[in-house]
């Protein structure tokens, strides 16, 4: 399988995703919601509610680093599913950049290796309208 090629097959996909699940998934409580697919990348959007909001109103950094780990496994998942294998994260660097008190966070995620036991992806987090939230890096080990 590779990456979505509409958001219509990328919202069936991670409808299929969650039925699956049989406990409540982290993904629920940020709320991410597919948002858009390019021919290499995917994005979940995040709305700001009060669950993922720090003291200062804004962003949690656990929120925005979950919508990032989420996004990169998912598209992992997506690219690597027909090796039937799942992506392990075994590291990850995330650089938090600025945040906002209002609207929501676009995660969006590219391979930059796919092998046979190895994954890496880079994932960028942005308000709606463009301005940078965080940046990180994902490598996966291929279960």
């Amino acid at each position: 399988m590779a990456v979505p090629t509409t958001l219509e097959d990328f919202r069936r996909r991670w409808e299929e995703f969650g039925a699956g699940v049989e406990h409540e998934e982290i993904a629920d409580t940020l709320g991410l919601v597919p948002h858009a697919v390019t021919e290499d990348s995917l994005s979940f959007a995040m709305p700001l509610v009060d669950r993922l909001r720090q003291a200062g109103g804004m962003f949690s950094a656990t929120a925005l680093f979950g919508a990032a780990d989420l996004t990169g496994t998912f598209l992992a998942m997506q690219v690597l599913s027909e090796e039937g294998k799942f992506p392990l994260a075994v590291q990850a660097s995330t650089s938090f950049l600025a945040n906002t008190a209002t609207g929501t966070a676009v995660a969006t995620a590219r391979l930059l290796r796919a092998g046979r036991t190895v994954a890496v992806a880079q994932v960028s987090v942005t308000e709606a309208e463009g301005k940078h939230l965080a940046e990180a890096t994902f490598t996966y080990v291929l279960k």
